[in-house]
C-alpha cells in the first residue's frame, strides 16, 4: 500500500463562511445535499482537488457543525427518514489513490465520513493512479467510507460506427467490426447489465458490502435508442443512482426520484473557498416556514430557472406580461424542490372589472407532474393540474365582482386543499408517482393580460407556512 500523507493542515477557517454555513438554512422537508469529487493531490486536472483545498473546505464543514452522511442515512431517506440538519454526503468518482493517500487522513482528523464510487475493473491498474484492493480494504475498515459502484470496465468511451466516432459505454450501442454492424438493443443490454452486475459481484467477491448506490460514469444516462433500458438496468440493479450538475447549485426532483436518480454538485479544482459555500448555501432546502418569498425577490426564477428577480412593491408584487402573454415566476426552485406540506396563500389581483382581460395565478407544487394552479379574474376561479404541455382543467366557477381575491392551496400528504376568499372550492387527491414519491415542489406566481388595456397583474399578502 502506498503511504498516506497525514501532515496536511488546513488553515483556520474564515469566520464569515463559518457563520454564513452555520446559519444556511435548513429544512426536515429536504432532499440530499451531496458533492462530487474525483481526486485529492497535486495536478494540473480540474477535477483534482489540491490537498489543503480539501482540508479546507472539510475543516469549514466541521466549524460550521455540518454533518457528512453515508450510504445508510442515503437510503434511509429514500425510505422517508429525514437527513439531519445541515447534512451532506462527501462523494468521490472512479477509485483514485489521492482518495486513500490525502482524502481520508483528512476526513479522519475532522472525523468525517464519505462515499467512494469504485471501478472495480481499474482497481490496481494504470499505477500509480488508482488505488489498490488492499488500500480499498483499509478504508473500508476504518469505518469513514462506503464503497459503491462506478461500472467494472464501463468507464470508457466505445465506438459507435465504422467511421470510429465514440460514445460513452453505457448509453451507446457499440459498433461491432467484426459483423459490420452496431450491436442490436438486447446485446447491448446484456452488455450493460454484465458489466454493472460485475461490478456488484467484484466488490462482494472482494468483502465489500453488496454496493446499492451507483454513478454513472460522464454522468451519461440518457439517449434516444438506449436511455430507458439504461434506467430500467440500474434501477434493477441498485436503490438510487447519481447524476451530476457542474458549476451551479442543484437538487434532486420527484422526476429525478420517479428514475432513482439523485442529483450531486461537481466540486472542481477552479472553485474558491468562498465559491464552494455560496454553492452550498444555494442547494440548501428552505423551510416553508421561513421562507418569506417577498423578502427575497432575488430568489424568483423563470419557469427554466434562470434567475428573474420579481419586482416588489410595498410588499406587492408586480408581474407584467406582454398583452396576449402569460408568465410565471417560481420561487428558489432549487431550495423548494421537494416541499411536501405546507400552506401558501395570496390575494391575487388588481382587476377593475369582469372581462378585463386580466388572471393572476397561485402555484403550488412547482414543476411537479400534479403541479396545481389557481387563476383568478375579477368574477371567476380556474384550477388545472399540470404543467403547460400536460394541463388539464379541475374546476372553474363564478366569484363576487373583486378587486383582488384571497387564494390558499394547502397541500398535506395525500391531499391538497384549495380555497377562494375563504370558501374551499375542490380538494385534489396527491398520487405518489413512479417508484412511489411525490408530490412535491415549490411555489410560483402566474399572470396574463389579454389586452393592452388589460390591468397589470398584482399579488399581495404572499405567506408560506
Amino acid at each position: 500500500m502506498s503511504q498516506q500523507i497525514t501532515d496536511v493542515v488546513a488553515p483556520a477557517s474564515p469566520g464569515d463562511l463559518v457563520e454564513r454555513l452555520r446559519t444556511a438554512p435548513t429544512s426536515a422537508q429536504n432532499g440530499p445535499i451531496i458533492l462530487t469529487y474525483h481526486d485529492v493531490g497535486h495536478s494540473s486536472s480540474p477535477y483534482t482537488l489540491a490537498p489543503e483545498n480539501f482540508a479546507s473546505q472539510m475543516r469549514l464543514l466541521r466549524d460550521a457543525g455540518w454533518t457528512t452522511v453515508g450510504s445508510a442515512q442515503i437510503e434511509d431517506w429514500l425510505q422517508g427518514k429525514p437527513f439531519p440538519p445541515h447534512a451532506v454526503a462527501i462523494t468521490f468518482d472512479d477509485g483514485a489513490r489521492g482518495v486513500w493517500k490525502y482524502a481520508d487522513p483528512i476526513l479522519a482528523a475532522n472525523g468525517q465520513r464519505a462515499i467512494a464510487f469504485i471501478i472495480t475493473g481499474f482497481v490496481g491498474t494504470r499505477a500509480p493512479y488508482y488505488m489498490t484492493w488492499a488500500e480499498l480494504a483499509q478504508m473500508q475498515a476504518s469505518g469513514r467510507w462506503d464503497l459503491e459502484a462506478h461500472t467494472h470496465v464501463g468507464h470508457v468511451q466505445v465506438p459507435t460506427d465504422a467511421a470510429g466516432d465514440q460514445g460513452p459505454f453505457l448509453t451507446s450501442r457499440e459498433y461491432l467490426p467484426a459483423l459490420g454492424r452496431a450491436e442490436t438493443l438486447d446485446e447491448y443490454v446484456n452488455r450493460v447489465r454484465s458489466d454493472l452486475a460485475e461490478s456488484k459481484r467484484q466488490l462482494v467477491a472482494h468483502g465489500f458490502p453488496e454496493p446499492r448506490l451507483f454513478a454513472y460514469p460522464f454522468s451519461a444516462y440518457a439517449q434516444d435508442d438506449t436511455g430507458s433500458h439504461l434506467t430500467d438496468i440500474v434501477k434493477s440493479l441498485f436503490d438510487a443512482a447519481m447524476l451530476d450538475q457542474a458549476g451551479v447549485a442543484a437538487s434532486t426532483s420527484t422526476a429525478d426520484l420517479a428514475d432513482r436518480h439523485l442529483t450531486r454538485m461537481d466540486t472542481t479544482a477552479d472553485e474558491s473557498l468562498e465559491g464552494w459555500t455560496d454553492k452550498l448555501i444555494q442547494g440548501s432546502p428552505l423551510d416553508p416556514a421561513d421562507s418569506t418569498p417577498f423578502s427575497r425577490p432575488e430568489s424568483w426564477a423563470a419557469p427554466n430557472e434562470s434567475p428573474l428577480p420579481l419586482t416588489v412593491v410595498n410588499q406587492s408584487a408586480v408581474l407584467d406580461p406582454n398583452p396576449g402573454e402569460y408568465t410565471s415566476r417560481m420561487f428558489a426552485p432549487v431550495q423548494t424542490r421537494l416541499w411536501r406540506k405546507y400552506t401558501v396563500d395570496a390575494d391575487l389581483g388588481n382587476f377593475r372589472e369582469p372581462d378585463d382581460g386580466t388572471t393572476t395565478g397561485l402555484i403550488a407544487l412547482a414543476q411537479d407532474p400534479q403541479q396545481l394552479e389557481v387563476a383568478v379574474g375579477a368574477a371567476n376561479f380556474q384550477v388545472t393540474e399540470g404543467g403547460a404541455e400536460n394541463s388539464r382543467m379541475l374546476a372553474s366557477g363564478a366569484l363576487p365582482v373583486q378587486v383582488s381575491h384571497h387564494v390558499t392551496i394547502k397541500v398535506e400528504t395525500e391531499s391538497a386543499l384549495i380555497s377562494v376568499d375563504g370558501r374551499q372550492v375542490l380538494s385534489v387527491a396527491l398520487r405518489p408517482a413512479a417508484g412511489g414519491f411525490g408530490p412535491a415542489g415549490g411555489i410560483a406566481l402566474s399572470a396574463n393580460r389579454s389586452h393592452v388595456a388589460s390591468p397589470v397583474p398584482v399579488v399581495s399578502r404572499l405567506t408560506v407556512s
